[in-house]
C-alpha cells in the first residue's frame, strides 16, 4: 500500500488540507500539520469497515480516540 492510497492532498489558498481515503471517513478534512490523524483514520476507518461499523460510528469514535490520545486539534472536541 503506498500513501496515495491512503491519504490525499489538496491545496486551497495554499493551505494544504488532508483527507483519508477509506471510504468511511474520505469526507473528512485535516489541516497540513494533522498528517498522522488522517492516517490514524484512515486505518480506523479499515479496521472499522472490517468489522462492520459505518461513518456514523466512526464521527462518534475519532474524537473519543483522539481524546485518549491527549489530542488537542479541533477533531478531539
Amino acid at each position: 500500500m503506498i500513501m496515495d492510497d491512503i491519504i490525499k492532498f489538496k491545496y486551497t489558498k495554499g493551505i494544504q488540507e488532508v483527507y483519508p481515503q477509506n471510504r468511511l471517513v474520505s469526507q473528512w478534512k485535516f489541516i497540513e500539520d494533522e498528517h498522522d490523524e488522517a492516517t490514524l483514520a484512515h486505518f480506523m476507518g479499515v479496521v472499522a469497515e472490517k468489522n462492520g461499523l459505518n461513518s456514523n460510528d466512526m464521527i462518534h469514535l475519532f474524537p473519543f480516540v483522539l481524546r485518549m490520545l491527549k489530542s488537542d486539534i479541533p477533531w478531539s472536541k
